[in-house]
C-alpha cells in the first residue's frame, strides 16, 4: 500500500510539473535548452573521448601487446627520438634474443597498384607471418600466414586481403580464396579474408602481403640502416609491462652492439610502451582533453543557470510553498514536489540533449586525422586503426548521458528546493509578500551564481581568444608559394613501371607533361616528388665535398625535392639569385641543384651559395646553381633548409604533378584524369586536390581547435548574458514597490536605470576579475597549441574584458528600461 500510494502521488507531482512547465513556456524552453547544450555538447565530445582514448582496442586480451620502437641519438640534424622504427636486419636480432614476448610482428604501409580486374590504388601493409595472431585475430575467411614464411627473404607471394575490399571488389565472392591477385605487376595467391572491421593498424590497409616477399636485397645486413617497419608484441601472460620495458632496453643495446660496426653513428637502442599509448597522437589527445574539459565549463555554467532559474522561480512561488506548508504538507513532501520538477526539466534537458548530442558525434566523426597531425611529426607513431571515423553514440555515451541528467537535476534541484521550503508562514502571508525575497539570502546566492557563470565564460572566452589569434597569426604566413588555381595529382607508378633512367624524364617531361599543357585552361604543367606544407617528404643528411669538418654525426640534415626545370614558376616561387633548372639538365650533363634561402644562409653564412658542391641523396657532387625563396613545409614552425634536384638528373618514378589553371583546378579534373590515362593506363591516379585544399589541410588543427573552443565560448557567454538578465529582471520585479515609491518621490527615470545598469556591470566585473585569475593558470595548457602568442597575451584580455562589459550592458539595458517604466499607482496598489 505504501509503494501505490508513493507511486500515486509521484504520479501526481509529475503532472503538476507538467501543467507548471506548460503555464510558464518561456522559462521551460531555456531551462530545457541551456541543459540541452550542456548535457549535449558534453555527450558528444564525450563519444569522441571514449572512442579514442578509453574504449578498449578490438584486439585479444590488448593490454598484452606493445608497441616496441628503436631509440636513436641526435644525428644528422634530427633530435633524439625514441619512436623510431625497426630495419629488418635489426629486427631479426632483436626477434632472436628476445623471450619475453609470446608473440611478435613487423607492419609497414604500403600503397599496391592492383591491375587484375582494373587498375585500382589500394593501401595495404608488409607484414610478418605472425601478424594476425600477435592481435590476437584470426581471417574470416581461408587461411592465415604459414610461419615459416618469417624464416628466410624470398618467400612464397601470398596475400590477404582485407574483408572491406572482399565486400567492395570483389562482391563478397566466397570462391575468392585461391585466386591471383596482380599487386605492382606480381602474381600473388589470395590465401584469406582478413577479419570484419579490420583495417590493418595503419588504419587504411586492404592487402596484407608478407614482408619476405620483398627483394633479398632490402632484408640484407647492408640495409640496416633503413628503418621504416613498425613493431607490435604480445606480451607473455607471467611478464609485466615494467619488466617488458627493462627487458627491451636490454636487448636494445643487444641489437645496438651487434650493428655498432655498420655505419652507425651514436648509441642506439630500443624500447617498448603499451600499445593503448599511442592510439592516437599526442597532439589529437591533447586537443579532444582541452575539449572535454571546455565542454565540462560549459555544463557547468548551464546548470549554474539552470539553478539560478530555479531559485528565481522558487522564490516567486514563496506563498504557494507557505499556503502547502500551513495547511498541513511536510517540509519533505514539498521538497519532493520540487525535486520532481527538477528532474523531470532535466530528463527533458537531456532528451534534447540527445539530438545536439547526435549532431556533434556526427560532426566529429567526419573530421579525417591526417589532416589533425602533419606529416613528418616528430611524435609517436599513433595507431591509424583508431580514428574519428569510429566515434558513436554507444552504450557508454548514452549511460553518461543519462549520468548527467540525473546528476545535473539532483544536485542542481535539491539546493532550490531546500531553500525554498525554507520560508516564513507569516510573512509569506503578509501582503506583498509574494513579491520575493530580495532582502533574504535567495537573491544574493543568484547573484553569486552569475558571479560564477561569468568567472567560467571568462575562462573559456581566454582559452578560444588565444587560439583565435593564434589561429590568425598562422593564416598570415606567408606559405612561400601562391597555391591559388593549381591543382595537384599523383600518378601511382609502381615497381617494374618506368625504373629506367632514361625512360621516366621522357615519360613525364616529353609525354605527359606536354599533353596536360595542351589542354584548354591550363597555365603551365610540372612535377615535384613533394607538396608544400606536407611535413617534407625526404630529409636525408648532407655533406660538402670541400668541408670535411662536417662530416660523420654532425652532418646536418635537409629536405630533398625532386623538380622539373618549370615548377618554380608554377607555384611562384622566386629566384632570388643565380638561375633555376633548365631543359639541358638532363642525364649526362654536370649535375646541378638549387636550395632555398634558409639552407644558404645556414650553410654559407659568410659567402655565397652559388658554385658550392653539395653530396644529397642519390647526388655523389652536385653543384648549386641557384637560391630561391623558402617554402614552407610545416606552416607553425620556421623554414627548414632546402634542395632541389633536377628530375632529369636523378630520375624519380613517383611524382606529383602541379597544374596551374585559369578558372577553378577542380574543373579540370577529368580531363587531367582523361590524358594520363591514355598515356598509362596501367598507372592509378589519385590523390586529386587543389592545392589550396592541401595548404588548408595544414592549417586543420590549429581551426578545430579554434573553432571547437570559439563555439564553447561563445555558448558560455550566451549563457551568461541570460543569467545577468534573468538575474535582473528579477531584481526589477522584485522591487517593483520600491521603484514605484522612488517614482513618486521624483526619482529620475535615467538615474534607475543607471542603477540598474551598474548593478549588473558590478556582478559581471567581480565575475570577470576572478575569471581573468584563473584563465592565467588555465590556458597554461594551451602553451603547445599556440603560435607565437603567450598565454598571457594582453591584448586577448583586454578584448575579453571589453566584450563582457558589453554583454553586462546588453543584459541589464531591458531590465533597466523596464525599471524606468514602472507606473507607480500600479506599483503601490495593494496585492
Amino acid at each position: 500500500m505504501r509503494v501505490n500510494e508513493f507511486l500515486d502521488s509521484l504520479r501526481q507531482d509529475v503532472r503538476y510539473a507538467m501543467r507548471g512547465f506548460a503555464r510558464r513556456p518561456g522559462f521551460t524552453a531555456v531551462a530545457v535548452l541551456t541543459l540541452a547544450i550542456g548535457v549535449g555538447g558534453t555527450t558528444a565530445i564525450f563519444s569522441a573521448v571514449n572512442a579514442l582514448l578509453l574504449r578498449r582496442l578490438p584486439y585479444a586480451a590488448p593490454e598484452q601487446l606493445m608497441a616496441v620502437s628503436i631509440t636513436m641519438p641526435p644525428l644528422a640534424g634530427h633530435a633524439a627520438r625514441d619512436d623510431m622504427t625497426w630495419s629488418y636486419a635489426k629486427y631479426r636480432v632483436f626477434r632472436d634474443a628476445q623471450s619475453i614476448f609470446s608473440d611478435l610482428s613487423l607492419y609497414m604501409p604500403k600503397e599496391f597498384t592492383v591491375t587484375s580486374g582494373g587498375v585500382e590504388l589500394v593501401q595495404g601493409e608488409f607484414v610478418g607471418a605472425r601478424y594476425l595472431r600477435t592481435l590476437g585475430l584470426a581471417p574470416a575467411r581461408g587461411r592465415d600466414f604459414d610461419i615459416g614464411i618469417d624464416a628466410h627473404a624470398g618467400a612464397e607471394r601470398q596475400a590477404i586481403i582485407s574483408y572491406a575490399l572482399w565486400q567492395r571488389r570483389y562482391n563478397a565472392d566466397s570462391s575468392i580464396v585461391g585466386t591471383t591477385l596482380d599487386l605492382d605487376g606480381n602474381p600473388y595467391t589470395v590465401i584469406g579474408v582478413g577479419p570484419a572491421g579490420f583495417p590493418g593498424l595503419t588504419g587504411q590497409a586492404e592487402v596484407f602481403v608478407p614482408i619476405t616477399t620483398r627483394p633479398p636485397r632490402e632484408l640484407a645486413e647492408n640495409f640496416a640502416q633503413m628503418h621504416e617497419f613498425y613493431l607490435v608484441a604480445r606480451r607473455k601472460p607471467n611478464v609485466g609491462v615494467a619488466a617488458a620495458i627493462t627487458s627491451v632496453k636490454l636487448l636494445g643495446e643487444r641489437v645496438n652492439d651487434a650493428f655498432k660496426d655498420s655505419h652507425q653513428r651514436g648509441h642506439w637502442g630500443a624500447t617498448a610502451r603499451p600499445l593503448g599509448d599511442i592510439r592516437v597522437s599526442p597532439l589529437i589527445r591533447r586537443s579532444l582533453l582541452i575539449a572535454f574539459g571546455a565542454v565540462g565549463f560549459v555544463l557547468l555554467i548551464a546548470c549554474v543557470n539552470v539553478a539560478n532559474l530555479l531559485l528565481g522561480r522558487a522564490s516567486m512561488r514563496r506563498r504557494e510553498i507557505a499556503v502547502r506548508l500551513a495547511l498541513g504538507a511536510s517540509r519533505r513532501r514539498v521538497v519532493r514536489l520540487l525535486l520532481v520538477e527538477s528532474l523531470l526539466l532535466a530528463a527533458l534537458g537531456g532528451i534534447a540533449g540527445g539530438a545536439v548530442a547526435w549532431a556533434g558525434v556526427r560532426s566529429l566523426s567526419t573530421i579525417d586525422p591526417d589532416t589533425m597531425v602533419p606529416r613528418g611529426n616528430d611524435t609517436l607513431n599513433a595507431l591509424g586503426a583508431m580514428t574519428f571515423s569510429g566515434v558513436h553514440l554507444d552504450w557508454a555515451a548514452l549511460g553518461f548521458s543519462v549520468s548527467i541528467t540525473m546528476l545535473v537535476g539532483l544536485v542542481f534541484g535539491l539546493v532550490p528546493s531546500l531553500r525554498a521550503t525554507r520560508v516564513s508562514l507569516a510573512d509569506a502571508m503578509k501582503a506583498g509578500g509574494g513579491e520575493s525575497d530580495v532582502h533574504h539570502g535567495g537573491a544574493r546566492g543568484r547573484r553569486m551564481l552569475v558571479v560564477v557563470e561569468v568567472a567560467l565564460a571568462t575562462i573559456l572566452l581566454a582559452g578560444s581568444g588565444l587560439l583565435m589569434r593564434s589561429f590568425g597569426k598562422l593564416m598570415a604566413i606567408d606559405p612561400g608559394f601562391d597555391a591559388q588555381n593549381v591543382l595537384t595529382v599523383r600518378l601511382a607508378i609502381g615497381p617494374g613501371g618506368l625504373e629506367a633512367e632514361d625512360t621516366v624524364p621522357v615519360f613525364y617531361a616529353g609525354e605527359l607533361l606536354d599533353r596536360l599543357r595542351a589542354l584548354p585552361g591550363v597555365v603551365d604543367a610540372s612535377l615535384n616528388s613533394c607538396a608544400p606544407l606536407s611535413g617534407g617528404c625526404y630529409r636525408t643528411p648532407i655533406a660538402f665535398p670541400d668541408r670535411p669538418d662536417l662530416d660523420g654525426a654532425h652532418r646536418p640534415g635537409v629536405n630533398v625535392n625532386w623538380a622539373t626545370p618549370t615548377w618554380f614558376a608554377t607555384v611562384h616561387v622566386p629566384l632570388k639569385r643565380g638561375r633555376l633548372f633548365e631543359n639541358t639538365d638532363r642525364a649526362g650533363a654536370p649535375p646541378v641543384a638549387v636550395v632555398n634561402e634558409t639552407a644558404a644562409r645556414t650553410f654559407w653564412p659568410a659567402e655565397t651559395a652559388l658554385g658550392k658542391r653539395v653530396v644529397v641523396g642519390p647526388s655523389d657532387g652536385a653543384e648549386v646553381i641557384g637560391i630561391v625563396g623558402d617554402v614552407r613545409q610545416f606552416v607553425d614552425s620556421a623554414p627548414q633548409p632546402e634542395v632541389y634536384l633536377a628530375q632529369a638528373q636523378y630520375p624519380k618514378s613517383r611524382m606529383m604533378m602541379f597544374i596551374r589553371t585559369v578558372g577553378l583546378p577542380g574543373a579540370l579534373a577529368a580531363s587531367v584524369r582523361r590524358v594520363t590515362h591514355e598515356l598509362a593506363p596501367q598507372y592509378p591516379v589519385y590523390d586529386i586536390r587543389p592545392m589550396t585544399v592541401r595548404a588548408s589541410g595544414a592549417t586543420a588543427r590549429a581551426r578545430f581547435n579554434a573553432v571547437l573552443l570559439g563555439l564553447f565560448a561563445a555558448t558560455a557567454l550566451s549563457l551568461a548574458i541570460v543569467g545577468i538578465y534573468g538575474v535582473m529582471a528579477l531584481a526589477v520585479t522584485a522591487r517593483t514597490r520600491e521603484i514605484g515609491i522612488r517614482l513618486a518621490l521624483g526619482a529620475d527615470q535615467r538615474d534607475l536605470r543607471r542603477r540598474v545598469v551598474v548593478e549588473g556591470a558590478a556582478l559581471v566585473s567581480a565575475g570577470t576579475t576572478i575569471g581573468l585569475a584563473g584563465a592565467l593558470g588555465c590556458t597554461r595548457v594551451l602553451q603547445q597549441l599556440l603560435f607565437d602568442l603567450s598565454p598571457a597575451d594582453p591584448v586577448t584580455y583586454g578584448a575579453i574584458v571589453a566584450l563582457l562589459g558589453l554583454a553586462a550592458v546588453a543584459a541589464s539595458w531591458v531590465p533597466a528600461r523596464r525599471a524606468s517604466s514602472v507606473d507607480p499607482v500600479v506599483a503601490l496598489r495593494a496585492d
